[in-house]
């Protein structure tokens, strides 16, 4: 391996794993769903761990993972089929009704990849909205109106009163 030697016996990779690691996960799995998700954010951790220096001292490491993350999901989605509906077996178990969320997947899947992420990512996962827009590398006015247009979808999808 080239370059200088990084120590990383230290906790501060292994607590940025588990803080923005978990973040830039969940927000690539609500956009390319479980497996080409899950896929691109162990490609993004991967890089965090070869280029530890330099992203331990970024502004929004957690925007530039999810990045990389998009950026390496075009492998795995190259042969699939670009908006793969969510599996609710996968997801959730067995302590809600099956047919409301599978009506919640449904409508999930009519969401924007960006709509969807964040969603979930403040609605279902509980992240702030300024987490939620740095993990997404936009503004927290851009993810307002994606989250506001994203519920009004699922609304009229769900016939649900606001």
């Amino acid at each position: 391996m080239d370059g200088p030697v990084v120590d990383r016996t230290n906790t501060a990779f292994d607590e940025f794993f588990e803080t923005v690691g978990t973040k830039v996960r969940r927000a690539l799995v609500s956009a390319y769903g479980i497996e080409v998700g899950t896929e691109a954010a162990a490609d993004a951790m991967l890089e965090a761990w070869h280029r530890w220096p330099g992203i331990a001292s970024m502004a929004n490491p957690a925007g530039y993972l999810f990045r990389v993350g998009q950026s390496r999901s075009r492998r795995h989605l190259r042969w699939r089929r670009r908006n793969q509906p969510f599996s609710a077996t996968e997801v959730a178990p067995d302590r809600v009704d099956r047919a409301e969320l599978m009506d919640m997947f449904r409508g999930l899947d009519q969401l924007t990849p960006i709509q969807r992420s964040a969603v979930l990512l403040t609605r279902a996962y509980g992240l702030s909205y300024a987490e939620a827009a740095e993990v997404l590398g936009v503004t927290e006015s851009a993810l307002t109106n994606h989250i506001h247009r994203g519920t009004k979808r699922l609304r009229e999808l769900l016939e649900v009163s606001p």
